[in-house]
């Protein structure tokens, strides 16, 4: 079975606000982000993702390569700020890094609190975050940010390596998701 059907099968009966923790292989990453930008995109008005993994240039032409309405997408791009410090583009924050966490939910809050019904927030890694954090003060950040979603009635996605994040950062996490799904 391909990975958009698995994910189709596993998130069809969730809630809308549902939040999911997806754990994946390395070799598997792009194949699951993207499936999962498609998925949510088409379910919802506005997609926000936050991308430590890849530039907002790179992510806009996967997604339009793979069918999703770009226009719907608003991305944090936490890794090119520097080389995109005069972009005019109105559907991307630049930020500084990973490490920059109160940047990150001060964009996080903009976009929780517009006026579309219906939206995702999409976390393309928090293997790639717990390089640049503490567990203990990631954990807090993820903890808040998903208490922001719930009680916004915002669904969305982490996904993480398999085996590879600190135990104690994914066992906090994964307890205030609704499923956690291995691919």
């Amino acid at each position: 079975m391909d990975i958009v059907n698995i994910l189709k099968q596993e998130l069809n009966n969730l809630p809308s606000d549902s939040i999911v923790y997806i754990e994946t292989t390395p070799e598997k990453t792009l194949e699951v982000s993207n499936a999962i930008v498609k998925y949510f995109s088409s379910k919802n008005d506005k997609g926000v993702i936050v991308s430590g993994n890849r530039p907002y240039t790179t992510l806009m032409n996967l997604y339009k390569n793979n069918g999703v309405d770009v226009s719907k997408m608003f991305i944090i791009d936490c890794i090119s700020k520097g080389l995109n410090a005069d972009n005019k583009t109105r559907n991307v924050s630049f930020i500084e890094n990973l490490s920059s966490l109160t940047d990150i939910s001060l964009s996080l809050d903009e976009h929780l609190n517009n006026s579309v019904s219906k939206k995702f927030i999409f976390f393309d890694s928090l293997t790639t975050m717990l390089l640049h954090n503490k567990p203990i003060v990631l954990a807090r950040f993820i903890h808040n940010i998903l208490t922001k979603m719930r009680l916004s009635g915002v669904g969305g996605v982490i996904i993480s390596l398999q085996d590879v994040n600190n135990r104690e950062v994914r066992a906090e996490i994964a307890q205030l998701c609704d499923k956690v799904i291995k691919i």
